[in-house]
């Protein structure tokens, strides 16, 4: 006969599969809470009673800030930080410099040179490909630099030159074939802004501004067009012309690369700045 106390110490089988499979899903899960934990950290999502970065947002402006933008900018200081540096200071190293901030602004409709150099194109272009996010300001960044001097590329105005596919807006040849972003094609108009995604919150507050008891803006613009992928939040009607233009467009780049444009100042509309923030933050 044989001795049926023989295997008595032996686990179920069963049993040790589930120990086994335990096993093998602790370090899985410590991978999952390291993640969640890293991602609540810099700020991509928000976790309760989980320890923040920063609470300081870096913001960086490239280009010059109307007045409008650095009241926005200035009343925001309790939860954001902003420098301000003009597109030619940027070398070799403008990829790894961009990275430290949340949010940039590339606003130059305030100054003559609408240009960028190839390096500066190619890391705004990184930045938002990994995630950055991005407020695009009229047609600054239409032209790329070539050296010094202010010399441009004759054959390269627009976005797409200097950042490829990512920008929201597309800079389309008008009636006489320039193209209509090019420095000196801006149209003065007088006219209002309409909200066009009711759901987003950029437009939050904001329906129609100003409203029809008062004066409607006399701003600047382009008559660009939506680059495909793009979507529009609101759009420009002008009053002393029977136009519309685009006025603020979104174009997310995978993964979480966001690019919000400004087809006029900012700075007119206040609190829709605000909520631009806010919403990228």
């Amino acid at each position: 006969m044989y001795d049926e106390g023989g295997d008595a110490g032996a686990a179920p089988m069963g049993g040790g599969m589930s120990r086994f499979n335990l096993e093998g899903l602790i370090p899985l899960l410590l991978l999952v809470i390291i993640g969640v934990a890293s991602l609540n950290y810099f700020g991509v999502i928000e976790v309760p009673y989980l320890p923040r970065g920063s609470s300081s947002k870096q913001v960086l402006f490239i280009g010059v800030p109307s007045t409008g933008e650095r009241i926005v900018l200035d009343n925001l200081n309790y939860f954001l930080r902003y420098n301000i540096r003009d597109a030619s200071t940027f070398g070799n190293a403008a990829s790894e410099e961009l990275q430290q901030y949340d949010i940039v602004i590339l606003d130059q409709s305030l100054s003559a040179d609408k240009s960028v150099t190839v390096g500066l194109g190619e890391a705004i272009q990184k930045y938002v490909d990994k995630g950055g996010k991005l407020i695009l300001v009229m047609n600054s960044g239409v032209q790329q630099s070539v050296g010094f001097g202010g010399l441009t590329a004759v054959d390269a105005i627009g976005w797409k030159a200097n950042f490829g596919n990512t920008m929201p807006a597309e800079c389309v040849p008008n009636s006489v074939s320039i193209p209509s972003c090019k420095p000196g094609q801006e149209m003065s108009v007088v006219g209002r802004i309409y909200r066009q995604d009711y759901d987003h919150p950029i437009m939050l507050g904001t329906e129609m501004t100003p409203t029809l008891d008062e004066a409607p803006y006399a701003m600047t613009t382009l008559s660009i067009q939506a680059n495909e992928g793009a979507k529009t939040i609101a759009y420009i009607k002008a009053e002393n012309t029977p136009q519309s233009f685009p006025a603020i467009l979104e174009k997310k780049n995978f993964p979480l690369g966001n690019v919000i444009y400004f087809n006029y100042d900012p700075g007119l509309t206040m609190n829709v700045f605000k909520n631009t923030i806010m919403y990228l933050k």
